[in-house]
């Protein structure tokens, strides 16, 4: 049938006779489309039919023509695909050939096409995208359809062939004198990794020389080629390939080559080269090199005049290129970053890598920034034995704005000394307060207002723990007076131990001395010493934890002024009584829990006015302040307290465990006032503490809902609240909008401002939307509805396909306490497989947009 079929097609093609080009056929919708070459290549068929005049002159070699289907590849613009059938000029019948699936249709005839002046020719011709088809048919899978799904492929280790035996199967073979052999049909040769298939091919049993041609599929360290002709030298371990095209599967890319050739299992080489991570089918990036080198041993690609193009533009070239292909650092110019802010104006980033031991390497970091200046950066890394750590600094000379030279500087360093005794010292230093917002990354959070350094060492083992620590704030906060400023530790030791005494009871002691300094306010050293013993009774369903504490704080103050104490101590007992059931039964196909919890906290009120503030703070109030014993963070004050913390959590679980709901509500009685505070802070006499509440709520597997309040029993108003609702559909369709409400706001985490008045009202929503295949756009706003401003702003787009990424985001935003605005414009584009340009936003906007890049985004 498919004769006869192939036949009926090209009919018009006989009076051409034996020598007649073929005719091109493929399947468009449901009918065939056979092309004819144009009358000139016809003619240029039929002249080169006839021998030349020359090639039969005495004496003169008679000239080997190229073989039909060659020309007609040469000189077509209509793929091979389909059927293509030429006479047969052996038989009196038509030799056809089918490339690809064989296609049903009804067949009609169809001019050649010719390319219009404003048509590009495509990198891979469609005979090449064929052979890309051909060598993915023989993996296991397709490597893109993971790595088009965000998935990393693992390459595997190819194991040596040195040593190893070959395995050679073909079905007809013969001696041809001299150690040569010919092998045809079906030939296939194995060893170890390097594999071979070909229609046939000749072998020299004495040299280990084997010659390949006829469709030759040639595999050889991680590389799948297919090849017109592959020479092998099995001896030398050497392979040359003409015009190979060639899929690498651990990456994933494939490409194309003039001539390849590997001289040895480790060094390749390969002219005129044609690359890309783009699967088969699309060329968006596409990297051509006159000639390139892979050497595995020191795991680098390097090339001479390279050029990149980018959706069929050219967009960069190099007379000299070089790539690591694989995890080994090598020196060379890392990825620029670029960008604009209304501060810097265009600001380019083009860092310089120094690969200087396996141990220890140096970046260079030069900076342009049209409105500041040149800044010169740099990062030093090590790795040792036992520490790692790096240092970094950078530098603006002038300051084309200040007038000044700025810069900052950072050093880390992390020891493990043995298995118990571990060391860190991280110092930072910025040169003035306006440092971070003027000259930071527009990227990261703009609230910064201390610059913090410490250096500590730690002793873990079993149930003992030491801690010793230096530790230092530099206020970059210009608003922040010198007498507010926090303490420094110099030093701080810390010693604890848990110590079972029994079956039924458990020690706990706790112990610190430590020195505060501060410039403009009273300096100290303090003793704090907490001895406590529990016995803790608990079961499957329920717990009781009995505990007493003995408190004692010695001080001794130094710069008192006149009529101050310059010792102070304080001792204080401590009881406590935590208690709780946990309950469940089926319900509605969950498991419902009913968890009510009590704890009782009793503490003597001590008069404290007299000690100073070092490093305490009063903790913000929600629900896990109910269960503490202290509502100061820090040891200069030790709360009274005579009160009942009443609870009740209930969740929703379903039989594999995930929680679907969970409520929680509680709140404090106290059986009298609380009269230690801090200073300028009044007696809390109130009986009832807030009632808080608590609630996380999936109510579908795409959907969140997160909320809390707390409600004054005193003003019987709210005092805070929140509510915060996430919708997501893979990562493709994300959306959060939240609320927060705050009668009494101190500064917060994440506001870079106290805003006006007593009162927080934050309205903050962002998103990550699909508006398009590969087209997402994203955003984020934070708007104060109290002072009608918008904190921080941003709206940008992510075009996305299989081998590249474009990120172009826009950010205005608050960046001080003076609600000085700031804008700034950020790109990124990664060509997946090959380079990252621009800046890094991925974690950026993982802090911005809530299920951004994560899968734990519910709570």
């Amino acid at each position: 049938m498919r004769i006869c079929f192939a036949a009926l097609i090209i009919v018009p093609q006989i009076a051409l006779g034996a020598n007649a080009p073929a005719w091109d056929c493929r399947l468009e919708g449901a009918e065939w489309v056979c092309g004819a070459p144009p009358q000139n290549t016809l003619a240029e068929a039929e002249t080169a039919a006839e021998p030349a005049p020359e090639a039969h002159a005495e004496g003169a070699p008679e000239q080997k023509q190229p073989d039909r289907e060659t020309r007609l590849r040469s000189t077509s613009n209509v793929p091979l695909e389909g059927w293509t059938c030429t006479p047969d000029p052996t038989q009196a019948s038509w030799r056809c050939k089918l490339i690809g699936p064989d296609p049903q249709g009804k067949p009609r005839l169809v001019e050649a096409h010719k390319r219009a002046w404003f048509e590009r020719p495509q990198v891979f011709s469609p005979e090449n995208e064929q052979d890309f088809f051909r060598l993915v048919q023989l993996l296991p899978e397709d490597p893109w359809r993971a790595y088009c799904q965000g998935q990393k492929i693992k390459a595997q280790p190819v194991p040596s062939r040195a040593g190893l035996p070959l395995n050679l199967e073909a079905d007809y073979s013969q001696s041809l004198g001299e150690g040569l052999t010919f092998f045809s049909g079906n030939v296939k040769i194995e060893r170890g990794p390097q594999k071979l298939a070909a229609d046939a091919l000749t072998y020299d049993t004495d040299l280990h020389i084997l010659n390949a041609f006829g469709n030759v599929i040639y595999e050889d360290a991680g590389y799948l080629f297919v090849s017109d002709s592959v020479w092998l030298d099995l001896e030398q371990d050497q392979a040359r390939l003409t015009h190979p095209r060639f899929i690498l599967a651990n990456t994933p890319a494939r490409g194309s080559a003039a001539r390849s050739r590997f001289e040895s299992e480790q060094l390749s080489r390969h002219q005129q080269v044609v690359y890309t991570t783009c699967p088969i089918g699309s060329e968006d990036w596409v990297l051509h090199a006159k000639d390139l080198k892979i050497n595995r041993a020191s795991g680098l690609a390097s090339g001479h005049h390279v050029w990149l193009e980018f959706m069929h533009l050219p967009v960069f070239y190099t007379p000299y290129f070089s790539h690591p292909i694989d995890d080994r650092r090598i020196t060379g110019f890392l990825s620029p970053s670029l960008g604009r802010s209304s501060t810097r104006g265009f600001d380019v980033t083009l860092p310089f890598y120094l690969n200087l031991a396996p141990n220890y390497d140096l970046t260079l970091i030069p900076r342009v920034m049209a409105q500041r200046g040149f800044m010169a950066g740099m990062e030093f890394r090590y790795l040792l034995p036992n520490s790692k750590g790096h240092l970094a600094g950078e530098i603006l000379p002038h300051d084309s704005q200040r007038g000044t030279t700025r810069g900052q500087a950072s050093f880390f360093n992390q020891t493990q000394i043995d298995p118990y005794w571990s060391a860190l010292a991280d110092l930072n230093y910025v040169s003035d307060s306006h440092y971070l917002n003027e000259l930071g990354n527009n990227l990261s959070l703009a609230n910064r207002r201390q610059v913090h350094s410490e250096a500590r060492t730690e002793y873990r083992r079993d149930n003992w723990y030491l801690l010793g620590r230096l530790e230092n704030w530099q206020t970059v906060d210009p608003t922040i007076p010198d007498a507010s400023k926090p303490y420094r530790r110099l030093p701080q030791l810390f010693f604890a131990i848990d110590q079972g005494l029994a079956p039924w009871a458990l020690g706990h002691f706790d112990s610190e001395f430590v020195y505060f300094q501060q410039d403009k306010r009273v300096d100290a050293q303090r003793l704090h010493l907490r001895p406590s013993l529990s016995f803790p009774w608990r079961t499957a369903a329920s717990f009781l934890v009995p505990k007493l504490s003995f408190d004692y704080t010695q001080y001794f103050l130094q710069g008192t002024t006149f009529g101050q104490d310059s010792q102070i101590s304080r001792a204080l007992p401590l009881a406590s009584v935590d208690a709780g059931l946990f309950l469940e039964k089926d319900w509605q196909g969950f498991f419902q829990t009913l968890e009510p919890r009590v704890f009782y906290l009793y503490i003597p009120r001590k008069r404290q006015d007299d000690i100073p503030v070092f490093d305490s703070a009063l903790f913000d109030f929600n629900f896990n302040q109910l269960f503490r014993e202290n509502r100061f963070a820090g040891y200069d004050r030790i709360t009274d307290a005579n009160q009942l913390s009443l609870a009740l959590t209930s969740r929703l679980l379903e039989e594999s465990g995930e929680e679907r709901l969970r409520a929680s509500v509680g709140q404090i009685y106290y059986f009298k006032d609380r009269r230690v505070t801090l200073p300028g802070q009044a007696v809390e006499t109130e009986h009832w503490s807030n009632s808080v509440a608590e609630v996380n709520w999936l109510p579908a597997d795409k959907l969140s809902v997160l909320s809390a309040v707390q409600w004054n029993p005193n003003r019987k108003d709210l005092d805070r609240g929140e509510v915060l609702l996430g919708y997501k559909d893979t990562d493709d369709r994300i959306a959060n909008f939240g609320y927060r409400f705050r009668r009494f706001a101190p500064l917060l985490p994440g506001v870079p401002f106290n805003l006006a008045g007593d009162q927080l009202k934050i309205l903050d929503g962002s998103f990550r939307w699909l508006v398009y295949p590969g087209l997402h756009a994203i955003g984020r706003w934070q708007y104060s509805l109290r002072d009608d401003i918008t904190l921080d702003s941003l709206l940008g787009v992510e075009i996305e396909s299989c081998c590249w990424r474009l990120r172009l985001i826009g950010r205005r935003f608050i960046r001080d306490v003076n609600r000085t605005e700031d804008t700034a414009v950020f790109a990124q584009l990664e060509l997946k497989g090959l380079v990252s340009l621009g800046k890094d936003v991925d974690q950026f906007l993982e802090r911005t947009v809530r299920g951004y890049g994560t899968e734990d985004w519910l709570y």
